[in-house]
């Protein structure tokens, strides 16, 4: 064993192009293979080879797709289950009689033969990590095997969090002068929740965001129920034994100048650098991203005649047979008006939305 990684040195990786497309050959330098790959599985079955220690053979294996009993076995019930050998479901005549083994393995001579597999998941889609051998090194043992699963979650999460930036068309964070660039709303806090440093898209976030407010002794305070949840995660990240990458949502919800904020991933990552910190990185699964949000100018919330009929009622206490008989409309139709406010509101109950209605002067 040459090497071993710390948590930290896989989270880092998140972040840092060069580090990430190194971590697999440190990985297999860790368990002294001579191959290791990271796979990404979009939608669709499209395979990504996304770094790897053998770089000139990655772009051949959608070439043997329905055709490796590698690829064949990266399924969904092996998430979640760690390292496994590939020869508890193949057995070595399978393998050899194999495309991919006898057209592509032996004739580009690849020093692959047994292979330790990992499945995770991801918002979009699956990722697989391969650990070769050659031949006549014999399968892979169980201390080998012990010693990946050591990384299973920190590779679970670097994977997660690096695959959100990527949505979100993120590469750097920090630029030469340490200064956090201003792709997405990005902040650091200690350990205590203090709020170390933002850019400029945090700044504006904190103060449009009704469940996130910075107290006088710049701490980050988290309103309603997703309280626990961040200061859960942000705990973790900053553990004084382990630090552990985390992420938690942010619902969609009405900015306090009316404007809709889109439902919001904020992504937490351990940093290292002088002491126990995290950075903590907004995404969204919006399709017009972050940045149509902090451009959009505040939106009137338009509500139909019906839709105003409906939210009167509530206002004043009717029930849903109440508004029905009131109104002569059937349940399904009050519903229908309901969700209409809720969703234009950006609330999550009728409550929620009466009081929005309220704060606007819509009635």
């Amino acid at each position: 064993m040459l090497e071993s990684l710390s948590h930290h040195d896989i989270y880092e990786a998140a972040l840092d192009d060069e580090l990430f497309n190194t971590l697999p050959n440190r990985l297999a330098r860790e368990i002294d293979v001579p191959s290791t790959i990271f796979i990404w599985l979009h939608p669709g079955d499209y395979r990504e080879i996304s770094a790897g220690t053998q770089a000139e053979a990655n772009l051949d294996y959608n070439s043997f797709e329905g055709h490796d009993p590698w690829l064949a076995h990266g399924t969904d019930d092996k998430i979640g289950m760690g390292a496994f050998r590939l020869s508890n479901y193949v057995t070595p005549q399978e393998l050899e009689k194999s495309e991919m083994y006898s057209e592509f393995i032996k004739k580009n001579r690849l020093d692959r033969y047994w292979c330790l597999g990992l499945m995770q998941s991801t918002r979009d889609g699956r990722v697989a990590t391969a650990f070769h051998k050659g031949k006549t090194a014999g399968d892979f043992t169980d201390t080998e095997l012990g010693l990946i699963n050591r990384h299973v979650e920190d590779l679970g999460r670097l994977h997660v969090i690096r695959r959100e930036l990527h949505r979100a068309s993120i590469r750097k964070i920090a630029a030469a002068d340490r200064s956090l660039l201003d792709d997405a709303p990005i902040f650091e806090l200690d350990q205590q929740g203090r709020l170390l440093q933002m850019n400029g898209k945090a700044e504006r976030l904190f103060r449009l965001h009704p469940l996130l407010a910075i107290d006088s002794k710049r701490t980050l305070r988290v309103r309603g129920a997703g309280k626990n949840a961040f200061h859960f995660a942000a705990a973790k990240a900053t553990g004084a034994r382990k630090s552990e990458a985390r992420a938690m949502d942010l619902a969609q919800t009405r900015a306090t100048d009316g404007r809709i904020i889109p439902k919001l991933r904020l992504n937490f990552l351990p940093r290292t650098d002088g002491g126990r910190k995290v950075l903590v990185i907004a995404t969204t699964e919006c399709a017009d991203g972050m940045q149509n949000f902090f451009d959009s100018p505040q939106e009137k919330i338009m509500l139909t005649l019906r839709e105003r009929d409906v939210l009167h009622g509530f206002i004043r206490g009717l029930r849903r047979d109440q508004l029905g008989h009131d109104l002569n409309l059937a349940m399904p139709t009050i519903d229908l008006h309901s969700a209409n406010l809720r969703r234009k509101l950006g609330a999550r109950t009728i409550a929620e939305a009466v009081a929005i209605a309220l704060k606007h002067g819509l009635v």
